[in-house]
C-alpha cells in the first residue's frame, strides 16, 4: 500500500517500507490501522474518535494513547518531505502531500543569457571565468579536502579523549537505554475467576501485537483453582505475553492495595497444552519456599548527610510447560535511592525445579540506574534505566529440560546486554508489579518492604 514518493506500508509484514533508504521499520497494531486510515482518506480530516476505533478496536483508551501513536508514525515519517501529518486543532489529524514550487529554479536560468550578452564586457568576463574554472575547481576541492580532514581529525580526537574517560560508554549505553519499548498501553477489564470479582488487566508494550487475552483464556491453562485462590475477597491480575511465553501476576486479596504475604507468578509456554493443577502447585509451592537461596549484599556507601532509601521486592516466579515439574525463580531486587529518580539497582534470582530440589542457576547484577516516570491509561509507570556494571553467574552441573529455558533467555538476553530496562506497572505500601527479562517480559507481583538506611 502506498501513499508517498518513496514510503510503501506492507500489510503482510506490519511494516513501513523507505524505498529510498531500503529501510524497514516495524509498526504497532494501532500505528497499521491508523496509517492505513489516514492512508485512504489522505488530505482529509480524519476525527480522533474515528482514529481511536480504527487503532483500539473495542477498547476504552486514553487519550494520551492516539497522541503518543501519532508521534511515533512523525518520527517515522520525518525523513520524507513530500509527506505530512498535520493536526488539526480541537478535531483530529490529516495525512497530507506537499508539492514544491520548482518555478524558481528555472527563473534565473532564463533571465541568465540576457544579462551576458547585455554587454562586451561581460562576455570577456565569462571567457576569463571559464578558463580559470579548472585551476578554481581544484582549489576548491583542495580546500574542501582540508576542511574535511580537520575535522575527522577534530572528531576522532574528541572520541578518543571520551572514550578515555568513560564519557563515550555511558552515552552510548544511555541512548541505547532510552530507545528501549515503552508499556503502551493497560486494558483493564471486571471479569470473574471461579466467580470472584477480578480486575484483569493486560498489559502491552510498544511494538508488541495487541493479542487481547481473555482471563478465561489463562484459567483455562488451570485445574483445581480453589487451592489457591480462594476467599471472597477482590482480586487483581495483570497479564502480559510475548510469541513464546504468557505471564501472569496475581493478587488473591487485594482491597486498595495487595495484602497477600506472596503473591502468585505463573509462567507458561504457549505451546503448552496440558493445563497447571494448583492444588498440587500449592503443596509443591510451599516446599519448594522452605528454603531461600537467595540473599543480596550491598556495597559499602560513604554516609550520606540525610540518609538513604531502599526498596527491597521478593518474589517467587513458577514456569510450567509440557511435564508435571515447575521451575521457580526466587527474585529479589534492592533499589537503593540516591536522589528522587537516580541510585544503585541490585538484582539477583536463583532458579530451582522441583526435581533438583537445589540450586541449578543463580545469576545476579547491579549498577547505577536513572528512573523516568510517565502514565499509560492512568496508571503510573516507572521505568529503571540500568547500566548494569557487576555480574556474576553460576552454571547448572545438572539441568532439567525447564530449567534449560530460563538457562538459554538468561545467557542470550541478560548476559550479553550492558544496560537494560526494568519497569514498575503497579506499586503500594507493601507491594509492586514489575516487567523483569526473565522468560520474555515476564510480569512478577513482588512483596515489598522499604528500609531507611
Amino acid at each position: 500500500m502506498k501513499f508517498s514518493k518513496h514510503l510503501i506500508i506492507d500489510l503482510d509484514c506490519r511494516e513501513l517500507v523507505d524505498e529510498q533508504a531500503h529501510t524497514r521499520l516495524p509498526l504497532s497494531l494501532a500505528e497499521l490501522e491508523i496509517l492505513k486510515l489516514l492512508s485512504d482518506r489522505i488530505g482529509d480530516v480524519v476525527s480522533k474518535e474515528e482514529l481511536v476505533q480504527a487503532g483500539w478496536p473495542g477498547r476504552v483508551v486514553a487519550p494520551s494513547s492516539l497522541t503518543q501513536c501519532i508521534s511515533h508514525l512523525r518520527r517515522k515519517i520525518e525523513n520524507h518531505d513530500d509527506i505530512e501529518l498535520k493536526t488539526i486543532p480541537r478535531y483530529g489529524y490529516s495525512l497530507c502531500h506537499i508539492e514544491h514550487n520548482i518555478e524558481d529554479e528555472y527563473t534565473s536560468a532564463a533571465t541568465a543569457p540576457q544579462q551576458v550578452a547585455s554587454s562586451s564586457q561581460a562576455r570577456e568576463q565569462e571567457t576569463a571565468s571559464v578558463k580559470s574554472a579548472p585551476a578554481l575547481q581544484k582549489q576548491a576541492k583542495k580546500s574542501k579536502w582540508q576542511r574535511n580532514g580537520a575535522l575527522l581529525f577534530l572528531a576522532v580526537t574528541l572520541l578518543v579523549c571520551l572514550h578515555i574517560f568513560g564519557v563515550l560508554k555511558k552515552s552510548v549505553n544511555y541512548f541505547a537505554l532510552v530507545s528501549q519499548p515503552s508499556v503502551e498501553s493497560i486494558q483493564s477489564d471486571q471479569e470473574s475467576l471461579a466467580n470472584k470479582r477480578v480486575e484483569y488487566n493486560q498489559v502491552w508494550l510498544e511494538g508488541q501485537p495487541a493479542v487481547v487475552r481473555e482471563l478465561a483464556h489463562f484459567a483455562g491453562n488451570w485445574s483445581n483453582t480453589q487451592a489457591l485462590i480462594s476467599g471472597d475477597l477482590f482480586k487483581k491480575i495483570y497479564a502480559n505475553g510475548n510469541e513464546r511465553y504468557e505471564s501472569v501476576a496475581l493478587c488473591n486479596e487485594f482491597d486498595s492495595e495487595c495484602s497477600d504475604a506472596q503473591p502468585l507468578n505463573l509462567v507458561r509456554d504457549r505451546n503448552t497444552f496440558a493445563p497447571l493443577d494448583l492444588k498440587w502447585l500449592a503443596d509443591t509451592k510451599l516446599r519448594m519456599e522452605k528454603v531461600s537461596y537467595n540473599k543480596i549484599l550491598l556495597d559499602k556507601f560513604a554516609n550520606p548527610t540525610e540518609g538513604l532509601t531502599e526498596d527491597i521486592y521478593h518474589a517467587d516466579v513458577y514456569y510450567y510447560g509440557q511435564s508435571q515439574n515447575v521451575v521457580r525463580a526466587d527474585v529479589r531486587l534492592s533499589l537503593v535511592y540516591e536522589g528522587a529518580d537516580r541510585g544503585r539497582l541490585y538484582a539477583a534470582a536463583c532458579i530451582t525445579d522441583d526435581l533438583l530440589k537445589e540450586v541449578s542457576i543463580r545469576y545476579q547484577f547491579s549498577g547505577e540506574f536513572k528512573m523516568k516516570q510517565s502514565k499509560v491509561d492512568g496508571q503510573v509507570i516507572k521505568s529503571f534505566l540500568v547500566n548494569a556494571e557487576d555480574r556474576s553467574f553460576t552454571s547448572p552441573q545438572e539441568i532439567s529440560k525447564e530449567s534449560a529455558t530460563i538457562y538459554r533467555e538468561i545467557r542470550k538476553n541478560v548476559l550479553t546486554e550492558d544496560n537494560m530496562v526494568l519497569r514498575q506497572i503497579y506499586s503500594d505500601q507493601h507491594s509492586g508489579v514489575w516487567m523483569l527479562p526473565l522468560w520474555g517480559e515476564t510480569l512478577v507481583w513482588a512483596h515489598r518492604i522499604e528500609v531507611k538506611l
